[in-house]
């Protein structure tokens, strides 16, 4: 039974940290659930691989034959590999190669996944959309337990251990046997279900929100450090940092200078060298609002996560820039000069 405890019961656990609402209660639920699907769809791939190897022929030429009749393995050696050792390729071939889970529940798995990373090696923690990720979260490994059952326990006695017997009371099981069988499963499945509600559009909102925000605020860190509002100058500032870490100071360092740095960069720019412009960010934030009405919620996290990932590494270095902008300005107003200054 400790099989089938370590699965539910850690899903429990979740299930407590999310009801109790507080963000970091959310990130622990959010740790404990995507170890949970990852620990299913490990078991489902090793039962499948194990199955493979066993009815494969292991001489030749009776190999080469079953695998030509197309009768062999729907994935490669090498995807099989990485399927053992990541959480990604496990989802690629139990959705795309397998057909055992859908693509909307690998597209949930894999950003929820990621998400999880950040919160669990960074302590990046999302705060406007955490617990509405990790309720989603929970609804979906809930029902991969329907389809991604434990294939072998040990049943416990007639006297089952206390955790055992505990276990089988909090969830209305008379005994063991109902674990093997679809109704007890999804009894089990309802009990967890209960209590944990998720609104899809309060969740498409929570999304859209939050990324429109980042935006914005990525925005305004650009007008700020560069001391405008003029939206064809803040895409000058923003395109010509491009240029001068890209080639501008290497040009400028072996000795080129005005009006030729001037020409260089009017290349750069016509040859579309520029990964940041303020047309591209405007596209990026009508795409965050259009999150707000997706259909799924595996949709609207797909989005999200498609206009964040390009958008983190600008968003920081922003925030950055706008970090040391104030520290320089702060020097200033602190410097002796300064202080003399004022003081005439």
């Amino acid at each position: 039974m400790v099989k089938v405890r370590l699965i539910y019961e850690q899903i429990e656990a979740a299930k407590t940290y999310l009801l109790n609402g507080s963000l970091l209660g959310c990130r622990l639920s959010l740790i404990l659930l995507d170890n949970a699907a990852e620990l299913m769809m490990h078991r489902e791939l090793e039962h499948h691989f194990a199955r493979e190897d066993k009815w494969s022929p292991k001489w030749e030429p009776a190999r080469t034959e079953w695998l030509q009749a197309g009768r062999g393995p729907k994935y490669t050696p090498e995807e099989r590999n990485d399927a053992q050792r990541e959480f990604e390729p496990k989802t690629r071939i139990l959705c795309i190669r397998l057909g055992r889970i859908s693509d909307e529940e690998r597209r949930i798995l894999n950003v929820c996944h990621k998400l999880r990373c950040e919160a669990f090696h960074s302590g990046k923690l999302r705060h406007p959309i955490l617990e509405h990720v990790s309720r989603l979260l929970y609804v979906t490994v809930v029902e991969l337990t329907l389809k991604l059952r434990i294939r072998s326990f040990m049943l416990p006695g007639q006297r089952p251990a206390l955790e055992d017997a505990n276990f089988l009371e909090r969830f209305g099981l008379v005994n063991a046997l109902a674990l093997v069988g679809e109704d007890g499963l999804r009894q089990l499945a309802d009990r967890l279900l209960a209590d944990v509600d998720f609104d899809p559009s309060a969740f498409s909102a929570a999304l859209s929100d939050d990324l429109v925000e980042s935006i914005d605020r990525t925005l305004q860190g650009l007008e700020y450090v560069g001391e405008t509002s003029d939206r064809s100058q803040v895409d000058r500032n923003l395109q010509y940092t491009q240029f001068w870490r890209d080639k501008g100071a290497v040009l400028a360092e072996s000795g080129v200078r005005e009006p030729d740095l001037e020409s260089a960069y009017r290349r750069w720019q016509e040859e579309g060298c520029a990964i940041y412009t303020l047309h591209k960010i405007d596209r990026w934030r009508r795409q965050a609002e259009a999150i707000r009405r997706c259909k799924t919620p595996a949709r609207a996290l797909g989005h999200y996560w498609g206009v964040d990932r390009r958008l983190r590494p600008l968003e920081d270095d922003v925030a950055e820039a706008v970090f040391q902008y104030d520290e320089r300005i702060n020097s200033l107003i602190h410097s002796p000069l300064s202080r003399r200054t004022v003081q005439q």
